[in-house]
């Protein structure tokens, strides 16, 4: 995960608000993936789950407090299974500032020209105004 997560305004830590954002927002895109794979209607899905299909709708709206139970009888709906991994969260993002440029850059130009032999590997470098 990213920096953003580490609250240091609260002390430190782990915002867990955000993980479990996170994490739902993951479970409902693999759903989707899994609806997307099989080519199975939300109509049909929700026939196979014995629900309506308004559910399927609000399952996948951001909306709903998926549950595990839930997320495991749509994918097998879809002929997926759920399967688990846990990741250590990573703190490792640092705060850098932009590196200074150099003196002889110049901002691109827009409807500038630019010759042939400006280019090096492939390189674009900005015409000279």
């Amino acid at each position: 995960m990213s920096r953003w997560i580490h609250t240091t305004d609260r002390g430190g830590g782990i915002d867990v608000e955000v993980l479990e954002e996170s994490a739902l927002a993951m479970a409902q895109s693999t759903i989707q993936k899994a609806i997307n794979d099989s080519g199975i209607s939300r109509s049909e899905i929700a026939r196979k789950m014995k629900c309506n299909r308004s559910f399927i709708s609000r399952m996948l709206s951001g909306n709903h407090n998926l549950t595990i139970k839930t997320m495991a009888k749509c994918l097998a709906a879809c002929g997926f299974e759920v399967r688990f991994q846990p990741v250590r969260v990573e703190w490792n993002w640092v705060e850098t500032t932009a590196p200074a440029e150099p003196e002889n850059v110049l901002p691109a130009n827009a409807g500038g020209t630019m010759l042939a032999s400006d280019m090096s590997a492939g390189i674009v470098v900005p015409a000279l105004a």
